[in-house]
Parts: structure tokens; sequence; C-alpha cells
């Protein structure tokens, strides 16, 4: 009616009704959290794709792809927490959202590191390794050979 004040009237409002809304919006933050997480398993066919394509020669263009591979997953490790201070305050557990971003990033970062083998960038055999073994030096020498 004319005149009153919709602050005077109480609304009774169900407890039940009041936890359900709770919960649910618990819930739908926690999903939330988990399509966050999974995000960058989403973009794991795109950068396989795009480092198949490069090829396994060194050029500007492959090594341009795969310093983006590389980096944008170290990035995304790094920036972790940050990644997920939206999702913080809200009572939700945040373990397993970060464990499976983890996960995700470090299977990004096995992929460029993989390329790195396929273009023998990496110094995986002994070969790799013979600048840094030391010289022998003799103390004794023996006389020159009599023919």
């Amino acid at each position: 009616p004319r005149g009153l004040d919709p602050r005077a009237v109480a609304v009774q409002e169900d407890p039940a009704a009041a936890a359900r809304t709770a919960d649910k919006k618990l819930q739908i933050r926690q999903k939330a959290a988990y399509d966050f997480a999974m995000g960058p398993g989403k973009n794991l066919f795109g950068t396989g794709l795009m480092l198949w394509f490069s090829g396994s020669q060194i050029n500007i263009f492959s090594l341009s792809f795969l310093g983006m591979a590389m980096w944008n997953p170290i990035r995304s490790i790094l920036g972790l927490n940050a990644a997920f201070t939206q999702f913080e305050g809200h009572g939700i557990d945040l373990v397993m959202p970060k464990l499976i971003y983890f996960g995700l990033q470090l299977v990004a970062l096995g992929m460029g590191v993989y390329k790195l083998g396929v273009m023998g960038l990496l110094p995986v055999t002994s070969a790799d390794w013979t600048n840094y073994l030391t010289r022998h030096t003799f103390a004794e020498e023996g006389p020159p050979p009599v023919l």
C-alpha cells in the first residue's frame, strides 16, 4: 500500500533455503575454479600442432614458436598463486585445481622439451660434453723412437 516502508516489513527466510543457496554458490565457485584449472589443457593441442608445423630444422620461426612454447608454461607456473587469487576467500579448496593447473603446465613444458630434443638442442649425448673433459698432461716423456 501507499506509504508503506519496505524496510519496515521483515522478510522471513527459511534457514534451510539460505543454506542451500550458500551451498549452491560454493559449488558454482568450485566448478569455476576447476574450469579455470583445466584451461591450459585446452591449449595443448594447439601448442602441439604449432610445434609440429614448425619443423625440426633450426630457423627463426621454429625457435620463436619453441621459445613461446617454453616460456608460457614457465611463466604460468611461476604465477600459479596469482592466477587463483580470484577464487580465494570463498571457502573453496584450491589444492586440487592448483595441482591440475600445475600438471597441465608441466605437460605443455614437456612438449617444449621434447621439441628441443627433436631439434638436437638438448645436450643428451656424451659428445655434447667433450669440451668439459680435462686434457691429461703426462709427467714423463720417453725418447723419440729410433728407426
